[in-house]
């Protein structure tokens, strides 16, 4: 659940393997397993335009793999040029995007730190407040992860106890602590640590966020990440325990209309960030970064994520997302309602891009 997998845009002999992949999934849906799709939506351009065709693919896509319901909104230059809606979503309506919302808090984290209240060298055991809220056993084990290590899941947490679905965890802004000393109660992997993704590295992120703010988790981000970038959102009422790593609330329209910040042009947000975003990307293999993955391209690179769970202890108890910005200026976010393969989000990914970079 909410794990990284290959992208499109890696390397030739990754994105065999991907293309190999998505002709298998193609392969066993059955018209009996096929959805029934009723469209809605808009789109500025002729009918040979990006957004149509990006919208024509993931049509495809959910007809492959069983997907009834969907929102999708396409940005061009960061313009908002197609917001479509299949079923019971729409591009305008609020959906769960389960690890899209580590961007958010990634974001939230940046304003802090370029507003000198946080370093991304900071360790935890120098921020005052931290041991009193997350108790002093935790605070003991996490005193040398940085700020930076979080963001870019190297902290060395082995464990991650959100991945048994939050069983027997309340449904509640504070399960954050209750995740955080439960990781915290093994030992951590040697240092320097490798890359590693782990839920709980965002959620002691959104901890941060809160005791050095001095605000609810919520309310800061809204107010630093989504307002200043014309989006609205919250963390859903059904998956507050999930908060800062996948607990976020919001439509397709206003999470692109957020993500504009990761490209440079737009000046959302600071040359420190998109720095930090670059500083450990890789042609070869996606690098986690601020609450994304980066990959370097030709005259520039890629960010891409995406969320995917499925667990009886929130509510809705499934729901996925995917969110890429590509080097040609367009950029996608679709959510969903099914947790699906491995395989098939290797598929919404090629696809889409194939879509994108198109010109017919």
């Amino acid at each position: 659940m909410n794990h990284p997998v290959p992208s499109s845009r890696m390397l030739g002999k990754v994105r065999r393997w991907a293309t190999c992949l998505a002709a298998a999934a193609v392969a066993v849906t059955t018209a009996a397993t096929a959805p029934a799709v009723a469209e809605t939506g808009t789109a500025a351009g002729s009918a040979a335009s990006v957004q149509d065709r990006v919208n024509a693919a993931l049509r495809s896509w959910m007809y492959a793999n069983g997907v009834s319901n969907a929102g999708l909104a396409v940005m061009r230059d960061n313009d908002l040029v197609g917001s479509y809606g299949y079923n019971e979503m729409s591009a305008e309506s609020p959906a769960n995007v389960a690890s899209l919302s580590k961007a958010i808090t990634g974001v939230c984290v940046m304003s802090l730190v370029d507003n000198g209240r946080l370093g991304l060298g900071t360790r935890l055991g120098s921020i005052r407040g931290l041991r009193l809220t997350i108790g002093p056993r935790a605070a003991r084990i996490a005193r040398n992860i940085t700020i930076e290590e979080l963001l870019r899941h190297r902290s060395g947490i082995t464990f991650d106890p959100s991945q048994a679905g939050l069983a027997g965890i309340p449904n509640a802004d504070s399960s954050d602590v209750i995740l955080i000393r439960r990781a915290l109660s093994r030992p951590l992997a040697a240092r320097p640590a490798a890359e590693s993704y782990n839920n709980v590295n965002y959620a002691l992120l959104g901890h941060v966020i809160q005791v050095v703010s001095g605000e609810p988790y919520e309310s800061y981000c809204r107010r630093m990440a989504l307002a200043p970038r014309g989006a609205n959102g919250r963390i859903g009422p059904g998956t507050r325990a999930m908060g800062a790593f996948g607990g976020w609330e919001i439509s397709a329209v206003d999470y692109a209309m957020f993500a504009r910040a990761y490209d440079k042009r737009s000046r959302l947000m600071s040359p420190a960030a998109h720095r930090f975003i670059d500083a450990m990307g890789s042609a070869a293999s996606p690098t986690a970064s601020l609450g994304m993955y980066v990959v370097h391209a030709p005259k520039g690179r890629n960010l891409f994520h995406h969320g995917n769970w499925r667990s009886t202890a929130t509510t809705p108890n499934e729901f996925s997302a995917f969110f890429a910005m590509w080097n040609n200026g367009v950029s996608v976010v679709v959510t969903y309602d099914r947790m699906v393969s491995d395989a098939a989000r290797v598929s919404l990914d090629n696809m889409l891009r194939e879509a994108a970079f198109s010109q017919g």
